[in-house]
């Protein structure tokens, strides 16, 4: 950025134009005393007195043509001095154009000492507006835009654009750098996949079963088979006999034992 901060403060210094001492190939005149000095000031004033020279012009066309019609004229035109007008509103654009982007790349609002500027310009044909149609179009052929207005008019816009260029440069934002010392953001981590089960509930009861045990009709589990002494693999110890199981009674015998006689 300090390049481009250099640039801007070189430009602003330059802001002056140097003095005009009336030379120059374009015919014109020397600038007025009391003509601004800054270069954006400047080009607003050119930028008036043309303004003016091209608004007096609609005004006095009939005392130009009854002139030349006196004097006699070499250039035969539909409009008098139409291709002097042409070339006027040429310049026109190019002085108002240097105004325009002095005033977008000025990092302050200047357009108020721009209009001060344009009305100062028009002033310069105030005395002769007071005067007579005849004397304002003599005033007006005898008129002339200073060389300085269109030399300035080019070097205002040249540096206006490699200032305002300089401005939005040093105006960027900073590119947001990472912190060394941050580590960076852990990837979102995916929920666990759900457990598939591996038991069935009851419809009975709240103890748990196998979900390859057998079930009866109504869905609950059936007890298991009784296993034999032979095929029951639990072994049994041999110090306890086993336990003693009554015959089953026999049909043709009571089912009760009568009490003893006394």
């Amino acid at each position: 950025m300090i390049p481009a901060l250099a640039l801007a403060l070189t430009l602003m210094l330059a802001d002056t134009p140097p003095p005009d001492n009336g030379a120059g190939g374009g015919g014109g005149e020397p600038l007025p005393p009391g003509a601004p000095t800054d270069s954006y000031q400047l080009s607003a004033w050119c930028y008036g007195a043309l303004d003016e020279y091209l608004a007096v012009y609609q005004r006095v066309k009939p005392d130009l043509r009854d002139i030349d019609h006196m004097f006699g004229t070499s250039v035969v035109e539909d409009e008098p001095y139409h291709s002097d007008m042409d070339a006027a509103r040429v310049e026109l654009k190019l002085i108002g154009a240097s105004v325009t982007e002095a005033e977008k790349a000025s990092p302050r609002p200047i357009s108020e000492d721009g209009l001060a500027a344009i009305k100062q310009g028009r002033a310069i044909w105030s005395i002769a507006e007071g005067k007579t149609t005849r004397e304002l179009a003599r005033a007006w052929m005898l008129w002339a835009l200073p060389d300085r207005c269109d030399s300035n008019a080019k070097e205002l816009t040249q540096r206006s654009i490699l200032f305002g260029k300089a401005l939005n440069y040093n105006n960027q934002p900073a590119p947001a750098q990472a912190d060394p010392g941050q580590a960076p953001p852990a990837a979102a981590a995916s929920p666990p996949p759900a457990a598939e089960p591996n038991a069935q509930a009851s419809p009975t009861t709240d103890t748990n079963v196998p979900a390859s045990a057998p079930t009866d009709a109504s869905g609950a589990p059936t007890a298991p088979a009784p296993t034999s002494p032979a095929t029951d693999p639990t072994p049994k110890d041999p110090g306890i006999p086993p336990y003693p199981t009554a015959p089953a009674p026999s049909s043709d015998q009571p089912t009760s034992t009568p009490s003893p006689q006394p």
